[in-house]
């Protein structure tokens, strides 16, 4: 079962997650690394102007700012709570201006002149990604960068096998063809990781930490819980304990 993505419960899982995101998003944070690492061959022009959709706790805005020279920067999340959480760990210096843009990105209208998108692990949880990319290539000007992050078929596999719940996550080939309309692929990458827990009730733990509600809101009984791990254990479990597998892609696009 694919799980359907209700607006209103992502943002209250991530909220729920504020203060555990950061401790548990050990792949987010090693995914950002790799989507900054992306973003080497673009010229300094494009950070003049640069929007952050889903900042989330700011993990991927703080390297952002401490690497690249952005001039101004629109801060996007579906929860406005996260603004004080990233505005409190950024740099402070008179040549960073911060300017708040939140709420759902795919009904806002993206302020002028943007020389750069950039959005980490977040794409996977808009409703209707082709009408979003097609609309950056309406709103976004001839030779400005998308870059982003998202997670891909095989993340959470392991939990989706056995429960049948899970996301629709798109194909990087998938990707690459809603991209190909209005943008030139310049760069992309992918990795896999694995994380190991000694229990169930840990790998839940995780994933409601790192606040994807949809799987970690499955319901649970004392017993289906215990039939659940053992079968967890049964299929998957090898000396380093319970795996949770995640699959990675960034993806760096210029518009024509």
């Amino acid at each position: 079962m694919v799980l359907h993505l209700d607006k209103e419960k992502i943002a209250h899982c991530f909220r729920r997650s504020l203060s555990t995101y950061d401790d548990a998003a050990r792949v987010q944070k090693e995914l950002a690394v790799r989507l900054l690492q992306c973003l080497e061959m673009l010229p300094d022009a494009s950070f003049r102007r640069v929007v952050e959709i889903g900042c989330c706790t700011g993990v991927l805005t703080e390297m952002l700012c401490n690497t690249k020279p952005v001039e101004t920067l629109f801060l996007n999340d579906l929860v406005p709570e996260f603004e004080e959480v990233v505005l409190n760990r950024l740099p402070r210096r008179e040549s960073l201006h911060i300017l708040s843009f939140f709420g759902d990105i795919e009904t806002l209208t993206l302020p002028p002149d943007i020389r750069l998108i950039i959005s980490g692990a977040t794409f996977q949880w808009l409703d209707d990604l082709p009408a979003f990319l097609l609309r950056l290539g309406r709103e976004l000007a001839s030779g400005s960068y998308l870059a982003f992050s998202l997670f891909g078929p095989g993340t959470l596999q392991e939990f989706s096998r056995l429960t049948s719940v899970g996301l629709g996550y798109r194909s990087d080939k998938d990707v690459c063809a809603l991209l190909e309309q209005d943008f030139i692929l310049e760069e992309q990458r992918n990795f896999h990781e694995q994380l190991f827990f000694p229990s169930v009730r840990e790998i839940l733990y995780h994933i409601r930490a790192t606040g994807v509600g949809g799987v970690s809101e499955y319901r649970w009984s004392r017993e289906a819980l215990a039939r659940f791990e053992a079968r967890y254990r049964q299929e998957f479990g090898d000396s380093r304990g319970l795996p949770v597998s995640y699959s990675c892609s960034c993806f760096v696009a210029r518009r024509r």
